[in-house]
């Protein structure tokens, strides 16, 4: 079943701390089974970047006429929507198979050693990646061979975003003891149902460390405009490096489909 926020935003907004996760306790380097859904596909936020200034974050949601989610909610919007050309933020057929190991999307708190610079069992530079060339948490190579056994169970629908989050996770140590699994956490900035115009955000002077940006999207037509299906994320890790502050990684987070 598609994971879903159902709580009204206003209560996510007051919602203080990383998001609270399950009962269920994991370890890192488990192999995935096709009888475990994936993450979702999706496309909402098409870029983050740093200013030129190194001194806040610069973010660019898709134009609204391409953005998407996936989802096995039988939704009812206009069927012209849901199949449109799949391109974007999903994870590759060679990109996914580039990584068999993953933990379940959204039941535990990461333990030390298995937070943000270690998510999965490989890290960064072995996890499967989006085209968008971002990290995809929780994407294991059993993912496609999913998605093809459901393809009859999935269906594309077009999304608006209605509110969009940004917040600062913290510090490499303290992201390796909590990592926040999918879905909303305590925002330090929020913008109402934003366009697809490039957003730069009011937070300045950004703190080392990682940052999560965030997305609550909505069906956006049909006679079920407007219903809730929770949040994207994209988790960035800021490095002062040389050449100044940069973001060094992306990894996309989403819910099970």
């Amino acid at each position: 079943m598609d994971s879903k926020q159902s709580i009204d935003r206003r209560t996510l907004l007051r919602t203080s701390g990383i998001v609270a996760t399950g009962g269920v306790t994991v370890i890192a380097g488990c192999i995935g089974s096709n009888n475990e859904p994936p993450p979702r596909k999706s496309n909402v936020i098409n870029n983050i970047e740093l200013s030129a200034d190194g001194t806040t974050l610069e973010i660019d949601p898709f134009a609204e006429s391409d953005r998407w989610v996936q989802s096995r909610r039988n939704l009812d919007v206009d069927a012209s929507a849901r199949s449109g050309n799949q391109t974007g933020d999903t994870g590759s057929t060679a990109s996914l198979s580039a990584l068999a190991k993953l933990s379940p999307v959204g039941t535990a708190r990461a333990a030390k050693g298995r937070g943000a610079t270690g998510r999965g069992s490989g890290g960064y530079s072995s996890a499967p990646r989006t085209s968008n060339g971002r990290a995809w948490f929780w994407g294991g190579s059993y993912s496609n061979g999913w998605y093809n056994d459901h393809d009859d169970e999935v269906s594309q629908y077009p999304v608006d975003i209605a509110t969009l989050g940004v917040a600062y996770i913290g510090s490499n140590a303290r992201f390796e003891e909590q990592d926040p699994g999918p879905g909303p956490i305590n925002w330090d900035d929020t913008y109402d149902s934003p366009t697809g115009d490039e957003i730069e955000t009011s937070i300045q002077d950004l703190q080392l460390g990682w940052y999560r940006v965030g997305a609550n999207i909505v069906v956006a037509e049909g006679p079920d405009e407007g219903t809730d299906l929770g949040w994207e994320c994209i988790d960035i890790r800021v490095e002062q490096t040389v050449s100044g502050k940069e973001i060094t990684e992306r990894w996309k987070v989403s819910p099970r489909i």
